[in-house]
């Protein structure tokens, strides 16, 4: 249960440093980062919490012994998921920060 926790307070760090990324390069300055890319980051949100949600319900209501192939699956899937949102928001950070050195 621990790693599920973990798992989440990374994806929202992820999606924090996204958002701060893409606040700090938008093409025009007018208007806020959450009412252009509001819903597509609820939906990444969502698309990263559900496996881990379902893979908490399991392990919290599952009283057996031996694997839990759901866990395994959620925590491998959300594990994936955060590591291409982490080579998106790099690729962000390196570009706002390649313009603010140029």
């Amino acid at each position: 249960m621990f790693y599920i926790f973990i798992t989440w307070l990374v994806l929202i760090l992820l999606l924090f440093m996204l958002a701060q990324g893409l606040q700090k390069n938008p093409k025009d300055r007018g208007g806020s980062v959450f009412k252009r890319w509001g819903g597509w980051f609820i939906g990444l949100f969502m698309v990263g919490s559900l496996p881990l949600g379902y893979a908490l319900y399991t392990e919290l209501r599952g009283d057996y012994i031996g694997a839990n192939i759901g866990l395994g699956l959620a925590l491998f899937f959300t594990w994936g998921y955060c590591a291409i949102l982490l080579c998106v928001t790099s690729i962000i950070w390196g570009r706002y920060w390649y313009k603010r050195n140029k």
